[in-house]
């Protein structure tokens, strides 16, 4: 919906090399930079020239956690705080630097090897089982109150039991 959504880089089907990921192929990371500092992932989604992508705001870590950990706050998880643990992965920008994606993966391939999504840890031989599906809520995003009507579009989905 990106043409469409005034908080995208990619309203009104405006093209530029930043966005220029987004109107790629499905099935590929766009990310760049906000207030030049901060790396965000998203997933692109639609058919080529369709300027659709989905933001990764958020991760709930299970695997990987003093990796995570360590480029975050450079010391092990279990010797973060209750508060640090807490907002590890709440943001996307913190996502990225913990999962240490940049600008230099732009426009990789999501079913590679180096980057992919898997419907089920048990897909990359994380562990036997999956924990099951939960409860997803939809909210209003955060952070684009410049967006008009757009801001009020319910396409932030939540965890029901997740902090954020």
């Amino acid at each position: 919906m990106g043409a469409i959504d005034k908080a995208c880089h990619a309203y009104g089907y405006r093209r530029t090399a930043r966005n220029a990921t987004m109107f790629g192929p499905p099935g590929h990371a766009y990310i760049y930079l906000i207030y030049g500092i901060y790396s965000c992932l998203n997933f692109v989604t639609n058919p080529e020239g369709e300027p659709d992508a989905v933001l990764l705001s958020g991760l709930v870590p299970v695997y990987g956690t003093d990796a995570m950990a360590q480029l975050r706050y450079g010391k092990p998880y279990e010797d973060l705080t209750a508060c640090q643990r807490k907002n590890c992965l709440n943001g996307p920008g913190k996502c990225c630097k913990a999962l240490s994606l940049d600008r230099s993966l732009d426009g990789m391939d999501l079913t590679g090897d180096e980057l992919f999504i898997c419907t089920s840890p048990a897909d990359v031989g994380l562990w036997e089982e999956a924990e099951p599906p939960r409860r997803i809520r939809a909210a209003k995003r955060v952070g684009i109150d410049y967006a008009e009507e757009a801001r009020d579009f319910l396409w932030r989905f939540i965890q029901e039991d997740t902090p954020c």
